[in-house]
């Protein structure tokens, strides 16, 4: 398998074209998103066909790193589970990027927007397919630099910057505790490897040095997946463009701590308070993120906390173990998420807006664009027999019955009563009085409404009957009675649909000027991050505003200012006078040569 580094080399080699290219040639950025697409896709296809061949690992060493004490190998790992999500990630990926030409075209940032975007697939591809802890840790960091380029995308705004800056360090925190757990992995088992952890797993072991493992990589994990107490983050995120929130949301950033996890699933295994952590963590987050996702005006902030509530179902069914149930759901996640963000997206680029109020005074819309936002919410939603989030949700719901888990069950259908009348509350506000353009051939957009077609059909029924065929789904087998298990979800589902109406449609807001109703909002919207900023934000400006006066602070201080006036100095020279520069380089010559006969 010679040809699995190339997965990761074709978009680093479009990173680096995009950087290169002209920035105003549009017609050479697009040919090049095409032409590494291409390279992509077809060096997936080749993979999977080779793999389909053999029923063993396939392992590609790139090279290797001798240091005195250890050897650190940069090695490619190709299985069933990160064959899985590299067909996700480069099969969202090339979409969205598809997507873009239209949502970007002559914006500012073209050529950079690509080569963030081909960074970041790159990085994504490095933790999928990483064969040990060490390299993949470096993708993973990878990942969160590429997401602090592509949310503070649009610099210039103070904001974005600090949006930015939020994730990236709220990112470091929870990687801190990763770190350790590698290392203590690695102390553990003298070895980073993946097959030589789940193989070692056989002899004995220190129970408090796995559990201490497994909690540190849980809350190592939290950040990325934005869960309790580490979610805030994922909500700013939301002022780099609609494409990238559709790809953070969807394969990336957020979704490769759940993927950490099933791939080192043994140790969680032998640790069940770990898995317990895990469960609370999911409950309090599924709570909160759900509960603010329906009191959020603004469609991208409401998706983003759609986003944290559903991460939390695969938290939650993580913690139960049913492995192959939470990566079913992460797929059909990303289907739906995607498309529902670049349906969004066509609203917010062609009105500039995002407050839903604002929006349902729009008169006209695309068919393509309003099927999409519809089906997406409705999959999300678990809307039953005809979408894939039906599936992929009953199958969780199965998973907890099985394990009876009845307090579980009660927290999903809880969520899932509550993800219906958030996502059907911005559909019926924001399109209950459009007038759908239906004349497709005038209004269809190839870059715009080809990828969104796709992600509707994957969206349905065809899209988990694809992806349970894939993955192995664990099935119904001695297992809750199936049919009496999706009847009761059908009749849950349409409850909360009647409910979402009632309130909606009727506009029964008789409680928006409660005062605990207000509390409660600000609390969940806002709570976190005042908490943060009166006690971490103040101590962190405590403590600098006390090293101001350490004198080796007043030496660095002073070497910069020093540079700063030799750069401004040097800065007079540029004249953009041919003849004093020719003037300037004799006049250095002579000093050189003068300088050389002294000595």
């Amino acid at each position: 398998m010679s040809l699995l580094y190339l997965l990761i080399l074709f978009p680093f080699i479009g990173y680096l074209l995009f950087c290169c290219v002209n920035k105003n040639n549009y017609l050479s950025i697009n040919f090049i998103n095409f032409f590494i697409i291409g390279l992509l896709i077809v060096t997936i296809i080749i993979v999977t066909i080779c793999y389909s061949n053999n029923t063993v690992i396939i392992k590609q060493t790139l090279w290797k790193l001798l240091l005195p004490q250890i050897t650190l190998t940069y090695s490619l790992y190709l299985d069933q589970l990160s064959l899985t999500m590299s067909w996700l990630t480069i099969g969202i990926g090339s979409l969205i990027k598809i997507y873009s030409l239209w949502y970007m075209n002559k914006k500012e940032g073209y050529s950079r927007f690509f080569a963030y975007i081909d960074l970041f697939i790159t990085s994504m591809l490095i933790v999928i397919l990483a064969d040990n802890l060490f390299f993949m840790f470096f993708g993973w960091e990878l990942v969160s630099f590429c997401s602090y380029l592509l949310i503070g995308f649009y610099y210039r705004i103070d904001s974005n910057y600090y949006s930015a800056m939020k994730s990236f360090i709220m990112n470091r925190f929870s990687d801190i505790f990763l770190m350790i757990a590698i290392f203590l992995i690695y102390y553990e088992f003298s070895s980073f490897n993946f097959n030589d952890i789940n193989n070692h797993l056989n002899h004995y072991h220190s129970k408090i040095i796995l559990s201490l493992i497994t909690y540190m990589i849980t809350i190592g994990i939290i950040g990325k997946s934005a869960q309790f107490p580490l979610y805030s983050w994922l909500k700013d995120a939301m002022v780099g463009p609609t494409p990238v929130s559709a790809l953070i949301h969807s394969t990336t950033m957020v979704t490769i701590g759940i993927y950490l996890v099933i791939r080192i699933h043994k140790i969680f295994i032998l640790t069940p308070t770990a898995l317990l952590f895990m469960q609370y963590i999911g409950i309090i987050t599924i709570i909160i993120a759900s509960l603010s996702a329906l009191l959020h005006n603004n469609i991208k902030k409401i998706l983003a906390y759609s986003t944290i509530s559903q991460i939390s179902y695969m938290f939650i069914t993580l913690s139960i173990g049913a492995w192959n149930a939470s990566l079913y759901y992460l797929i059909i996640h990303a289907f739906c998420k995607s498309l529902l963000f670049l349906s969004a997206g066509v609203l917010i680029n062609v009105f500039n807006e995002q407050h839903i109020f604002k929006l349902s005074s729009i008169n006209k819309l695309p068919i393509v664009p309003y099927i999409g936002f519809l089906i997406g919410g409705s999959s999300l939603s678990a809307f039953p027999i005809i979408t894939a989030g039906f599936y992929s949700k009953s199958n969780m719901i199965n998973h907890i019955l099985i394990n009876n888990n009845h307090y579980l069950f009660y927290i999903m259908i809880f969520s899932t009563i509550i993800t219906t009348m958030y996502i059907f509350r911005v559909i019926l506000t924001i399109y209950n009085k459009v007038s759908i353009e239906f004349k497709i051939l005038n209004n269809f957009n190839i870059y715009r409404d080809t990828p969104i077609i796709i992600l509707i059909i994957l969206a349905t029924a065809i899209g988990a009957t694809i992806v349970s065929h894939k993955i192995n789904i664990i099935d119904y087998n001695n297992s809750v009675n199936h049919v009496l298990l999706e009847l009761i979800f059908i009749i849950i589902n349409i409850i909360s649909l009647i409910i979402s109406i009632s309130i909606w449609y009727y506009q029964i807001f008789f409680i928006n000027n409660n005062y605990y109703y207000l509390f409660i909002k600000y609390l969940l919207l806002h709570g976190l991050d005042q908490l943060y900023k009166n006690t971490i934000v103040k101590f962190y400006y405590l403590v600098t505003n006390q090293l101001r006066f350490d004198p080796l602070v007043k030496l660095i201080n002073f070497i910069i200012f020093m540079l700063k006036c030799i750069s401004n100095i040097i800065l007079y020279t540029e004249t953009n006078v041919l003849h004093r520069y020719i003037n300037s380089i004799l006049i250095g010559l002579v000093t050189i040569l003068f300088i050389y006969i002294i000595l």
